[in-house]
């Protein structure tokens, strides 16, 4: 195998191996949302190991059926579009700001799972500068843009 092949192969590989992780994560946490539920109300023995923080956060969120039910959704949302070729960078603007509020819920009420989800924050943001020429495109509408644009389309056709 050619040195250019190798980098052009890892140039499609790695991100859809991240992608298909991503969405992997979000499916699972999204999902148990839905049926039995997430959140909710820990027994003692799981408060006691993890301390006051979570039990507070793990009550908040477990106290609306309809707002677990709200973060699953975005979640599976998320996941779903991820998992498309063709819709993976509107997947990856979707995961991100759900997977910052996860990350930060972590850490901010000592949930447990902080490397999990600052590794999935770091993994979005990659996914998104990978995509950084797209999503120029939607908020920059300029000469430069517009090469840029060209760019891509004859890439495409590659």
């Amino acid at each position: 195998m050619t040195q250019n092949r190798l980098i052009r192969v890892l140039k499609q590989s790695v991100p859809a191996t991240m992608r298909l992780f991503l969405a992997a994560i979000f499916l699972l946490y999204g999902l148990v949302k839905f049926w039995p539920g997430q959140f909710g109300v820990p027994t003692p023995e799981i408060a006691a190991r993890n301390g006051e923080g979570f039990v507070m956060a793990w009550s908040f969120f477990g106290y609306s059926r309809v707002y677990e039910i709200f973060i699953g959704l975005g979640e599976v949302l998320s996941a779903i579009l991820l998992i498309i070729p063709r819709t993976a960078t509107l997947g990856a603007v979707c995961y991100f700001p759900v997977v910052l509020n996860v990350m930060m819920v972590n850490y901010c009420f000592n949930i447990g799972v902080q490397d999990l989800s600052t590794v999935l924050a770091v993994m979005c943001f990659i996914l998104l500068w990978l995509d950084r020429k797209k999503l120029m495109l939607i908020f920059w509408k300029t000469e430069k843009v517009d090469q840029l644009l060209l760019e891509l389309e004859k890439g495409e056709r590659r």
